[in-house]
């Protein structure tokens, strides 16, 4: 049991009902979904695109009994309850959300060595795990949260969200605190801040990565860009360090949104000689079939105050140029750690992350890789990386989703039309759309590029055909659902993995490596 005094000690709220010694009350669970709630919950109302809990309360009280505490949104009016019933108000009930999990599973924050948030528009996935493989190569015990689950020694639990509810985020870092966790790498989405599901975590470091224009904004997600933009600075009100992209357009105006930006540590990293830390002297490698990159990384402050040249060699098992930059987000905090460039080798040349570019087969005769490139701008860095090593041809096989932003739709078609050799269109998640509604779309992209393309709509038939009509020197890539094991049409996700998929055709077709 639990006192709800105490889960509640950092957070203010006023009373609207009930006796003076609410602070007393014993806690049976934290609950915020009316079909879970039980007698002497501690029930939080959460105003959702969809669903209002404050419109429940009545049901709510009932369910919890006279010894339960509800809390709910400031400006709300509570309707008559049940006498005994306590209720009070919080400024933002989803800020409250999150204190109180903290609280509840015990802050196992308290006792981690380095906790990173990782937060843009791109990059997000793969500079969680540059971090947190640098950081086990080091030695630090690391555990991540993000696109690929909560993950941590090999054990792997999948997540629903990017940056999941905040009482999923609370209770795997109890897990990996308890299993004896000393570092952790936190991807940190646009909404999954606004929604303040990692409130209440201070980060040692919080990474900018980047942000364009076009992407979430619409009536489930952000209001306008200026929305988008200040919820990323967020993690970075948040984080002791500031780690951001030095070329960053928005920069300027992501300093004013950031709170304590005088007294802030400020570390900026690319590829100009501004920047503390920057790349140059980038090479492509190919290695056993995998592209990667090498390049070497300038000190620029350390350099000065030492009069020395602090340079060094990094190699990257990516390819892309986009995979430089983001490797100088993780080997900036590396650094700034004191981590040694023998470390970072060792964890970049070692990345192994589901469905960013995923070399899933390989051999004399052609490639299948698995990408989670789902918009235009990553699925032309994407094929932009893959004709950086001069395939004979590229065959993009790609699905847009449905209910999201058209502007992904057709972006997708006119990055494919014009840097592959062939697209091959087909589903993703359709969702509530159909497939028919999604290729009108895409073909206001692709159309215009005179690229040359097939339609086939099932994912699994697309995948096969292009296989079994692959060519000497092909590279076959396959976007928009990479790590995902599912796909979703009119509410209904049906289990299914790209890379598996690939796997059984090469099996059936009897190809060999």
């Amino acid at each position: 049991m639990y006192i709800a005094g105490e889960l509640l000690k950092n957070v203010p709220v006023k009373v609207l009902q009930g006796s003076a010694d609410w602070k007393n009350r014993e806690v049976s669970a934290l609950c915020q979904n009316t079909a879970k709630a039980q007698k002497g919950s501690l029930f939080v109302c959460i105003r959702g695109a969809r669903y209002d809990a404050h419109e429940h309360l009545p049901e709510v009280a009932e369910l919890i009994g006279a010894n339960g505490v509800i809390l709910v949104q400031e400006e709300f009016k509570p309707e008559e309850l049940p006498e005994g019933v306590t209720v009070l108000a919080a400024e933002d009930t989803r800020l409250a959300w999150s204190l109180l999990n903290k609280a509840y599973y015990g802050d196992p924050l308290r006792d981690m060595k380095i906790v990173i948030g990782v937060t843009g528009s791109k990059g997000k996935t793969t500079v969680t795990h540059m971090i947190a493989g640098i950081l086990e190569a080091a030695g630090f015990r690391t555990g991540t949260i993000g696109t690929n689950g909560a993950i941590f020694e090999g054990s792997m639990t999948s997540l629903p969200n990017s940056t999941p509810d905040a009482s999923l985020i609370w209770s795997h870092l109890a897990d990996m605190a308890k299993a004896g966790a000393e570092a952790v790498v936190i991807e940190c989405s646009s909404q999954g801040l606004m929604q303040h599901r990692v409130g209440g975590i201070v980060f040692d470091y919080g990474v900018f990565t980047n942000i364009s224009m076009g992407d979430h904004i619409g009536p489930n997600e952000h209001s306008s860009f200026e929305n988008y933009l200040y919820c990323k600075s967020m993690l970075l009100s948040a984080s002791r360090n500031a780690v951001v992209y030095g070329e960053e357009p928005y920069l300027p105006t992501l300093r004013e949104m950031v709170e304590d930006d005088e007294d802030k540590n400020w570390i900026f990293y690319g590829r100009d000689e501004d920047d503390e830390y920057y790349a140059y002297d980038e090479e492509r490698t190919f290695e056993n079939g995998v592209p990667g990159l090498k390049f070497m990384v300038k000190e620029a402050m350390a350099s000065e105050l030492s009069g020395e040249d602090k340079s060094f060699s990094v190699c990257v098992n990516l390819p892309g140029e986009f995979n430089v930059t983001n490797a100088m987000a993780a080997i900036s905090i590396a650094r700034d750690i004191g981590i040694e460039p023998e470390a970072i080798n060792e964890g970049l040349t070692h990345l192994a992350i589901s469905g960013r570019f995923d070399i899933v087969f390989h051999n004399e005769k052609f490639s299948v890789c698995v990408d989670f490139a789902h918009n235009g701008y990553s699925t032309q860095n994407h094929l932009e990386a893959v004709r950086e090593y001069h395939p004979k041809r590229v065959v993009c096989i790609f699905g847009a989703d449905g209910n999201r932003s058209i502007d992904r739709r057709t972006g997708m078609g006119e990055a494919s039309g014009r840097l592959a050799d062939l697209s091959i269109i087909t589903s993703g998640h359709n969702r509530y759309e159909t497939f028919e509604q999604i290729l009108v779309d895409i073909k206001r992209g692709i159309d215009p590029t005179g690229g040359k393309y097939l339609v086939i709509k099932d994912r699994k038939e697309a995948i096969r055909w292009a296989i079994a009509h692959a060519e000497e020197g092909d590279f076959i890539t396959i976007l928009g659902l990479g790590h995902e094991d599912y796909q979703e049409e009119n509410g209904v996700k049906t289990p299914y993995s790209d890379r598996d998929f690939v796997l059984s055709v090469i099996r059936e077709l009897g190809i060999n490596n």
